[in-house]
């Protein structure tokens, strides 16, 4: 095989676009669109899908979780 410098690795084509396998993560499991992740909430989130990609947590009192919308696009 014939490698350029800096192809070296495992990566992901998506939305013809190479994605490092470090950084699948960072990256919607449903659409595979980049995912944004908003402070106040302390959460990612994909806006394609309009879905949040971290569950809330346990803690009925936590200050980010508590007061956290249903939906990304319902943030005011």
């Amino acid at each position: 095989m014939n490698y350029r410098e800096g192809e070296r690795g495992l990566y992901l084509l998506a939305k013809r676009q190479l994605i490092e396998w470090t950084d699948v993560h960072s990256y919607c499991h449903t659409c595979l669109s980049p995912l944004a992740f908003h402070d106040s909430y302390d959460a990612s989130y994909c806006a394609e899908c309009n879905e949040w990609r971290e569950e809330t947590c346990a803690d009925l009192e936590c200050e980010y979780c508590k007061n956290r919308p249903a939906k990304p696009t319902d943030l005011k």
